[in-house]
């Protein structure tokens, strides 16, 4: 239950810093985005449990803060969840936890790239797209090694187990 309470309260708390407060201090494309991070700590450690549908849920909650097509995000957390599922228990302490920020942004773009003359009136171009994607990609090797120690610290997560509360 503390996992579900610590992933609610991180996903809504991110949702308010990364819309209100973080586009006063960083444009667009190198701030961080806390559902993504969120997403690979569901995908690599299983906690809490029902990854997928909390996938979804942080990706529609992107969705309904930021305006952009409904769906739209939740398609790409969803394949970013997919994508990070079988690494689940080899890389939350590891040091290839540092690129899984990045991948998860190459996730996102390939999913944006075929997705965008569908959901944009004006589809964006793809140089934009993957200039955006790599600005992004540096961003994520931090965010989400922090993210990481965020939701190790609320949940209790050790090395495949939950602590009790």
């Amino acid at each position: 239950m503390r996992a579900h309470f610590a992933f609610g309260g991180t996903l809504i708390a991110g949702l308010i810093i990364q819309t209100t407060l973080l586009p006063q201090l960083l444009t667009d494309a190198w701030r961080p985005d806390v559902t993504r991070g969120l997403v690979l700590w569901l995908a690599l450690t299983g906690t809490p449990k029902f990854g997928a549908a909390y996938s979804f849920v942080a990706g529609a909650a992107v969705d309904i803060v930021s305006g952009a097509p409904f769906g739209f995000t939740s398609a790409s957390r969803l394949a970013i969840y997919g994508a990070a599922r079988p690494a689940r228990g080899s890389l939350e302490h590891s040091p290839l936890i540092f690129l899984m920020g990045p991948l998860s942004v190459l996730v996102e773009t390939v999913v944006v790239w075929s997705l965008k003359s569908m959901a944009f009136t004006n589809p964006i171009d793809t140089i934009n797209i993957f200039s955006i994607s790599i600005r992004q990609a540096l961003v994520e090797i931090v965010a989400v090694p922090l993210i990481f120690l965020l939701m190790e610290f609320l949940t209790g997560y050790r090395s495949g187990k939950e602590v009790p509360a």
